[in-house]
């Protein structure tokens, strides 16, 4: 079972490091719904486990605050800092995805990159 976990654990990193290579993208994280880090590629100067669980927290209560909505599948959460914004994506029921990026790229180009990503994790956690 140990061999199955490294391998998912390897190839989500590879993945994160494809993803990566998209120039405007500054990191990423792999986050379950709690906010435990599953897999990460953020800068050094960024707290991996208060990302995540920022991240887990903001979309957890994005959901929570949609909840009466009549269509409340909330497919990304966007968020916009001075300096640099990030987006936070359901990969599936227990795993969100976190991508770091500069402030004036492309949304769509990213989301095209997100979406791609996405679709290759849920893949891998299939196998």
């Amino acid at each position: 079972m140990s061999s199955r976990n490294e391998l998912v654990s390897k190839n989500l990193k590879e993945e994160l490091e494809r993803l990566e290579r998209f120039s405007d993208i500054i990191g990423t994280a792999i986050v379950n719904r709690n906010g435990l880090l599953i897999s990460s590629r953020l800068p050094r100067d960024i707290d991996e486990r208060r990302f995540g669980a920022l991240a887990a927290t903001m979309f957890g209560a994005i959901e929570t605050a949609t909840s009466s909505l009549e269509s409340n599948q909330i497919k990304n959460l966007t968020v916009e800092y001075q300096d640099y914004q990030f987006v936070v994506v359901e990969v599936d029921p227990n795993t969100i995805l976190v991508s770091l990026f500069d402030l004036n790229v492309d949304l769509g180009l990213i989301f095209i990159e997100i979406e791609e990503f996405v679709t290759n994790i849920k893949k891998i956690k299939q196998k």
